[in-house]
């Protein structure tokens, strides 16, 4: 990188700006050095500083304003020098400022880590700032607070100085002297609170003379009872000086002590300035963070100039460009009228590049990529000397042999107008032979020209590209956009004839051009038209796509407000049919405590009928709020038959014939009474599953939700005490004869007989039981009781 690239492709002038954006003199000189790296891992770190800065720019401000540039008065006070207090303040403030930064960028290590890591070199010292806080006011005045001896002589100075008050009062107000005075004022000279005297009465009023007005008719005398005063008053005021040096000079000296540390953070301060300043700047151009790369790739989107600014009467906006280089190829001729935009373009590729290899964002779109190149040269514009007698040719020749002198390996290579300047024949010739040796180092390069022969070279060598910038022959103005894969071609013709030049010479001019030329433009007037063509194609094909995207949204989102509609519809039912079972339990509840209170048959028989009213009102309730099974209701059961019982989702087989609409069925240990209509078939497939049956199969992948496991006909109380035994007891018997189980089995071991007469105590009185007797032989002996309930 030399300095002279840098200043062609106006890299100073971004840094300008970046130092306006520092805020402090340590960020801005670190903008001021700014130079592009060479190297793709430092650009990289630098990049996602600037990246990492933005995004908490963007949350809201950071906390480094009020940092001063400290590093004079903290290297005085490191050689034994005495801060004032304004000084000290501007320490205090830069500690504060650095200890904020410290811990806002520790709370944001996880969005923040590149920069959390720079701020964690940061020292803080509460305890300078502290001591600084107590000594010295905002109003850089040293405080009472700063010391116990200050506090002291001050509040003796305020006694004495409001004894002199009293005193003087005294004497303007005493009967003796008040016709002495020239009027009843108490001022002061040379720090001395004196009395206006008529200069007649000067002998005979006992005072000191310290001053006298212009006139000589007025004395202004000290008198003789407050002279100790004043004294003291004086030596006080001393004692106080000497106390504030002393004050200033030990918080100097923490400052001193503490130097090296100090200066650090100052540092630290300082590049955090400056890479929030780059931060700023990209919100400012609305950059981006550029991908990099060490392979000679180049790939701007929708770029801008960044420092491109349109005059006021400018009818449209700034003109973004599409550009890239080292992948197709490695060589771009830019070819197009003057003021299209040529050099603009030039002007971008270089200062973009520059830009993101020293860690700024880019003015382009996200996805845009740079090379990290080693050397960047640049020859734009003209800058012919008339001191040295160089012509513009002898100017821009000198440039490109200093420029093929220093190059190495990779490296980025623009040039505006080459050949330039000269005879066109020869011009043309050394252009050629000078973009030939350049691609064939394998130099990425960018040049401009209006020579018509450079165009052939992109039929003729491979990784060579032509590229232009539009002009509309309508308005006979460019528009400023550049076209990849399209060779510019002359517009004389059309210009000239638009502003109505004679047709006769147009024709006759046309027809002193070459064939090839001749050939070449109406080549290039074919490749026009169908690009044009290609565009409006392209055009009609983007406003499709984003019609049917847009459509796609429109599905998407109705879609979606149905599923939302079909969740809060599901919901709504599931909390209907909570609420519904929570108020049958209650309804069972109640039952069951009347069976218990009453405990007679009747009350028994009531709360059956009860139960199955329950019941047919539970299963009329699940009909509204469940959909229907598969398959249509039985119209006739076999005994033996198997079948699916819808309201229960649970397998059965029919143990007796229909009797008043309702079937028996066994349901593992138990039977129960169900209504016919809730029955369905089932048969076994050919792999062994069972699927259920109305004229046709269910659909594959049908299924049902089970209810839970069906009450067993035992219950086994063994090892449980007796009063856990009894309540799981109380409850088995409430499920049993709630599922309609005739007869159950208590298992309550042998042993020693406890817990077996215990349970039958229980059973005497319990209102479900009709009977109970111990086990026979294979129902347990008497280890268990055999119990049938009123069901």
């Amino acid at each position: 990188m030399d300095a002279r690239t840098l200043r062609v492709l106006e890299f100073p002038k971004i840094r300008e700006r970046l130092v306006a954006l520092a805020l402090f003199p340590p960020g801005k000189e670190l903008a001021e050095a700014l130079w592009p790296s060479q190297s793709l891992e430092e650009a990289s770190v630098w990049q996602q500083e600037t990246t990492e800065a933005r995004a908490l720019l963007e949350e809201g401000e950071v906390p480094l304003r009020g940092a001063k540039d400290i590093r004079d008065q903290v290297q005085r006070a490191a050689k034994g020098g005495r801060l004032d207090p304004p000084e000290l303040l501007d320490v205090r403030d830069t500690l504060r400022v650095a200890r904020l930064m410290k811990g806002y960028l520790q709370s944001r290590a996880q969005r923040a880590p590149f920069l959390a890591a720079i701020g964690s070199g940061i020292q803080p010292f509460v305890e300078v700032e502290e001591a600084i806080q107590r000594a010295i006011g905002e109003d850089a005045s040293v405080l009472d607070s700063a010391s116990e001896r200050l506090a002291r002589l001050r509040q003796e100075q305020r006694t004495v100085h409001h004894t002199i008050k009293e005193k003087l009062e005294e004497i303007l107000r005493s009967s003796l002297y008040a016709p002495m005075l020239q009027e009843p004022l108490i001022t002061l000279r040379g720090q001395r609170y004196v009395v206006p005297v008529k200069a007649e009465h000067k002998g005979r009023f006992p005072g000191i003379l310290h001053d006298q007005s212009a006139s000589g008719a007025t004395m202004f005398m000290e008198p003789l009872a407050i002279v100790p005063l004043g004294n003291r008053l004086r030596e006080l005021e001393g004692e106080e000086q000497e106390e504030i040096f002393r004050i200033l000079r030990a918080l100097s000296g923490m400052i001193g002590e503490r130097a090296g540390a100090i200066l650090q953070d100052v540092a630290v301060l300082g590049r955090l300035d400056f890479i929030f300043a780059k931060a700023a700047l990209s919100l400012e151009m609305d950059g981006v963070r550029p991908r990099l790369n060490n392979q000679g790739i180049l790939s701007l989107r929708k770029a801008r100039h960044p420092l491109l600014q349109p005059p006021p009467d400018w009818p449209g906006r700034v003109v973004p460009i599409d550009v890239e280089l080292g992948d197709r190829f490695t060589t771009l001729i830019i070819t197009g009228p003057n003021t299209g935009g040529k050099t603009v373009t030039l002007k971008t590729i270089g200062l973009l590049t520059l830009m993101a290899q020293a860690g700024l964002h880019i003015p382009a779109e996200e996805g845009s990529e740079v090379c990290v190149f080693p050397q960047v040269f640049a020859d734009i514009g003209d800058e012919q000397s008339i001191e040295q007698n160089l012509s513009t040719f002898s100017s821009h020749m000198g440039a490109i042999v200093e420029i093929l002198r220093n190059l190495e390996g990779m490296a980025l290579v623009l040039l505006d107008e080459v050949g330039a300047g000269t005879d066109p024949t020869e011009g043309a010739a050394l252009a050629r032979a000078l973009i030939e040796y350049l691609h064939a180092k394998g130099v990425r390069t960018a040049v401009t020209t209006h020579y018509n022969d450079l165009k052939l070279l992109a039929s003729e060598i491979p990784g060579i590209e032509n590229a232009s910038v539009e002009f509309d022959p309508e308005t006979l103005r460019p528009t400023f956009r550049l076209l990849i894969g399209v060779p510019g071609r002359s517009n004389a013709f059309i210009i000239a004839s638009r502003l109505g030049l004679l047709p006769d010479i147009i024709e006759r001019a046309r027809s002193y051009l070459r064939r090839e030329e001749v050939a070449l433009d109406r080549l290039l007037t074919e490749i026009e038209r169908d690009r044009q063509t290609i565009a409006v194609e392209r055009a009609e094909a983007q406003r499709a796509l984003q019609e049917a995207t847009w459509l796609r949204k429109q599905y998407e989102e109705a879609l979606r407000r149905l599923e939302e509609e079909k969740r809060r519809i599901l919901a709504s039912v599931h909390e209907e049919a909570e609420r519904q079972f929570r108020q049958a339990m209650e309804q069972v509840d109640q039952l069951l405590r009347k069976i218990r209170e009453e405990a007679t048959e009747r009350a028994v028989r009531e709360a059956r009928e009860a139960l199955r009213a329950l019941r047919r009102e539970w299963e009329g309730r699940k009909k509204t709020l469940a959909p229907e099974p598969p398959g249509e209701p039985l119209h006739d059961v076999r005994v033996g038959e198997s079948v699916y019982v819808a309201s229960l989702g649970q397998e059965g087989v029919v143990t007796a014939p229909p009797v008043g609409g309702e079937v028996e069925v066994q349901l593992g240990a138990i039977k129960a009474r169900v209504p016919l209509e809730d029955l369905r078939r089932v048969k076994e497939s050919a792999i062994g599953k069972r699927s259920f049956v109305a004229g046709e199969p269910a659909a594959p992948g049908a299924s049902f939700e089970r209810l839970p496991p069906a009450i067993p006909s035992s219950l086994d109380l063994r090892g449980r005490t007796e009063e856990e035994a009894l309540l799981e007891l109380d409850r088995y018997l409430d499920q049993a004869f709630l599922a309609g189980i005739p007869r159950v089995t208590i298992i309550h071991g042998k042993g020693t007989g406890v817990l077996r007469k215990a349970v039958h105590r229980f059973l005497s009185d319990h209102p479900h039981v009709r009977r109970f007797r111990l086990g026979e032989a294979g129902e347990g002996g008497s280890g268990a009781t055999v119990v049938e309930l009123n069901v």
